[in-house]
């Protein structure tokens, strides 16, 4: 082989190498991107529960409460 068919082969090689990659981290930001919009999904849920509670109760008293050896 020649130089010149040498030099073309391997920089095929490398676009292969670099398309391999290229693919693969785009597979990743996928992932990762599915992962977070749950993520943030989960947090806004669990934001809106602590935001407004399912019963609302009025002020605590210190007699409804137990002591705490019970």
């Amino acid at each position: 082989m020649n130089d010149p068919e040498k030099r073309l082969t391997n920089l095929e090689m490398s676009i292969a190498h670099l398309q391999h990659d290229l693919e693969m981290l785009d597979r990743a930001v996928l992932d990762n991107t599915e992962k977070l919009d749950r993520v943030f999904a989960m947090l806004k849920r669990m934001n809106e529960r602590l935001e407004s509670p399912g019963e609302e109760e009025g002020p605590r008293k210190a007699e409804d409460e137990k002591p705490p050896h019970y």
